[in-house]
């Protein structure tokens, strides 16, 4: 992908008024991260970022500490929609400038348990869910409503997308 000076727009705060995520000592007792594409039928996303899935879980467990025995909550991330201008199905290049899905915390005491061979069953109790949307455009383009914009530093699409993801994933886990 192209180097580009980017503006990221997303749901959620400004990071750049914010201080460095390292700062909020967040602690989690569990963290999983999945990409579920299968909405999209002929997508090619994973062709292009196979690692999407552990550079995500990566990101957001740099930017917290996971301690199992903790009183924490644990958190599930789910990215569900991965496109290039609203079109699921990506260009040759690889490139996309959209990333979207859910999030959702439980309060984190109990590990999931199998209720049959293919299903689990979390016994958490969930604490709050909610959706997450970016996308980053190149230049000024102006927000839409209701969105915030942050500039990543100078970096490809993939990686200031898949950073700020995280880096709004934990900001917010307070709310």
């Amino acid at each position: 992908m192209k180097l580009l000076l980017s503006t990221a727009l997303c749901t959620g705060l400004t990071l750049t008024a914010v201080s460095p995520v390292a700062a909020m000592e967040k602690t989690l007792s569990g963290l999983d991260v999945t990409v579920d594409l299968s909405a999209y039928e002929g997508n090619n996303v994973l062709k292009y970022w196979p690692t999407l899935e552990a550079d995500l879980a990566t990101a957001i467990a740099s930017k917290v500490t996971l301690d199992d025995a903790a009183d924490a909550p644990r958190i599930v991330v789910e990215i569900n929609k991965v496109a290039i201008d609203g079109d699921t199905i990506l260009p040759d290049t690889g490139e996309f400038n959209q990333l979207e899905g859910t999030v959702s915390t439980f309060e984190g005491l109990n590990d999931a348990v199998a209720v049959s061979a293919d299903r689990l069953e979390d016994p958490d109790e969930q604490i709050g869910s909610y959706a997450l949307q970016m996308t980053a455009v190149a230049g000024e383009t102006p927000a839409p409503e209701g969105w915030v914009t942050i500039t990543p530093s100078q970096d490809d699409f993939y990686a200031a997308l898949v950073d700020a993801y995280a880096t709004t994933v934990v900001e917010r886990l307070d709310d």
